[in-house]
Parts: C-alpha cells; structure tokens; sequence
C-alpha cells in the first residue's frame, strides 16, 4: 500500500484550475520541519488534490496553515528546456485537514461547550 502522511505548513497559496474536462485540480506545497538546532532541516512536499475537495480545500487554505495531508506518493518524469529528463515526486492527497495543535490564535474556531451547558441525560 503507498499511503503518505504530512503535517506541515503551506507554503504558498494553492493554485485551483479547471482541466479541459471542468475537473478542479489545486496544488500547493507543504514544508515538513523535522530536527533540531545545527540539525534543523526542511523538506518540501508538492500536493494535488482533484475534483469537489479540491474547490472545498482551495477555499479555506492559504499559505502559512498548518494541515494535514494523506494520499499517496507518485512519481512523474518531465523534460526541460535543455532536454534533461528528470523525476519530481508529488502527493496526490485523498484527504486534507487543517492541524489544531497551534490553534489558539485562531478566532473563527467555535469555543468548547462546558459541561454545565450539556442537556441532561435522558437514560
């Protein structure tokens, strides 16, 4: 099974465009920090998302979110302009969510109910 899991920040701000056949398709990046101090390092992760999610997820993201992103990893060959044929790996994502961890300065997120405003149980 090829099943990747990210947790990172957008790097920049998703791209959402219409194939010729109307199907939305968004792509962004997300950067993975791992290590620590001298040792800190960054790898950067291109993502795909296809159809309805990706109109859904183009909506509410934008660079500097923290999300994460579960799909698989898929390798693709390309030529460029000197004819050099080279792979670039991308990750076609079958979810997309943004992480909580550091969501205190979020203000649009609902506050949690106490357990005093809870109904009472009926059973």
């Amino acid at each position: 099974m090829n099943t990747i899991t990210v947790i990172g920040n957008v790097g920049r701000d998703p791209e959402l465009r219409y194939a010729n056949s109307g199907a939305a398709v968004l792509k962004f990046s997300v950067a993975d920090n791992y290590g620590r101090d001298d040792n800190k390092r960054t790898s950067w992760h291109n993502v795909t998302v296809f159809g309805e999610m990706a109109e859904n997820v183009g909506a509410v993201l934008s660079k500097g979110q923290r999300v994460i992103v579960i799909g698989r990893n898929e390798e693709s060959e390309y030529t460029t302009r000197e004819g050099e044929t080279k792979k670039k790996w991308q990750i076609i994502a079958d979810d997309v969510a943004l992480s909580l961890r550091w969501a205190s300065g979020m203000t649009d997120l609902p506050s949690p109910t106490s357990p005093k405003e809870l109904p009472e149980d009926p059973f």
